[in-house]
């Protein structure tokens, strides 16, 4: 009976593995995708507040 509890668990591990590893790659996928959206605008880690300041003032 060890021996299926041990593949069960690794298999358990495996999964949760993956699951965090897509997430990540999703994400910085997303990131990546919105921070580039408009090349004419400003890039670095300020420009998404450029852009909602414009949004706000119309």
């Amino acid at each position: 009976m060890q021996s299926r509890t041990n593949a069960g668990r690794r298999m358990r591990n495996t999964v949760v593995l993956a699951l965090i590893v897509a997430g990540l790659w999703a994400g910085v996928a997303f990131t990546r995708g919105a921070a580039h959206a408009d090349d004419s605008g400003p890039t670095g880690p300020v420009a998404h507040f450029s852009r909602a300041v414009e949004l706000i003032r119309g």
